[in-house]
């Protein structure tokens, strides 16, 4: 099916599941343009992976739609599936294959595949290439997941948390790979690292036990929610609320009781004069008070400032 340019990839409408009582997706929307990088950002327990899920075909909706190029991912999976590949946050691979064999044998089932041996190469695994699964460390086999993702050479490549359990420069190769991909088509990827969605994601979708609480480009978001940056500090002072919003340039603010303690993060429209009213001020007894400029992780702890959702059977994020 051949569609318009400007049509999205992927287009989720009104999206519905529920696992018993619990719901997991309330009416979520999400479209996925091509040529862009489209991050899904969420608590454990958000709906991620079951909205993931659902787009690659694995789950039925209980209401709503998914299109995959104009297909239904659930009626026609198997051609949806010659138009996106996944590479899950935990899967079962073979503990006898070679990493060469797995790649190899996801690139028979695709019809126009990238070269084996440089995907191989690309998420730095050559030097394993004969190396058997069953030998091969945690971050390892993540890179190969992602390997198996790239392959195939689909429009879309989904990645559900790509870099959980890498180390950091792993962590930087693996965003080098997404950045490259991004380039061959369109990238969804679920993170809970906000930092990662800054540098890879053209835009995020924020969900929060299940429905989507903001939409939009990174700079627009943080335009929006993050003022000019925020400080942060603790205390073991007993802190009253006015305090902390009559401070000089305070838009918001949250705290969270640590031990005998708290944690207390203040976003500001002048972070100069907030830091040094903090450390002025004998009512909160701050220690490490620290300054950063803008950024998502304020976008999300001013909309999604609580403790995470209830846990959602078969909801790994």
């Amino acid at each position: 099916m051949t569609l318009p340019v400007n049509e999205p990839l992927i287009r989720v409408t009104g999206a519905v599941k529920h696992y018993g009582e619990l719901a997991a997706l309330c009416g979520v929307d999400l479209e996925l343009r091509p040529g862009e990088t489209l991050g899904v950002l969420g608590a454990n327990g958000a709906g991620k992976t079951t909205l993931i899920e659902s787009i690659m075909g694995a789950r039925r909706l209980d209401g709503g739609g998914i299109e995959v190029r104009g297909l239904s991912p659930v009626l026609q999976r198997s051609e949806c599936l010659r138009h996106v590949s996944l590479q899950p946050q935990d899967s079962s691979l073979f503990k006898h294959l070679t990493v060469l064999e797995h790649v190899a044998l996801w690139a028979s089932l695709y019809p126009s595949p990238h070269p084996v041996d440089e995907i191989i190469a690309m998420v730095g695994l050559d030097d394993r290439r004969r190396a058997r699964v069953k030998t091969l460390s945690g971050g390892q086999r993540q890179r190969l997941r992602l390997a198996l993702a790239l392959v195939g050479g689909t429009a879309v490549v989904a990645l559900d948390e790509p870099t959980a359990g890498l180390d950091p420069l792993a962590r930087e190769q693996t965003w080098d790979v997404i950045r490259w991909r991004a380039g061959l088509g369109a990238v969804l990827m679920t993170t809970q690292m906000m930092d990662e969605a800054e540098a890879l994601c053209d835009r995020v979708v924020i969900l929060d036990a299940g429905r989507v609480v903001a939409e939009g480009a990174v700079d627009d978001l943080l335009d929006r929610y993050a003022g000019r940056g925020s400080v942060s500090f603790t205390t073991r002072a007993v802190v009253d609320d006015a305090v902390l919003q009559g401070l000089p340039g305070v838009l918001w603010f949250s705290t969270r009781r640590v031990g005998d303690g708290a944690s207390v993060r203040l976003v500001s429209a002048d972070v100069a004069r907030t830091r040094a009213a903090v450390r002025a001020s004998r009512a909160l007894l701050a220690a490490h008070v620290r300054a950063a400029g803008p950024s998502l992780t304020d976008v999300f702890v001013r909309l999604v400032g609580r403790e995470p959702a209830a846990h959602v059977p078969g909801e790994n994020s």
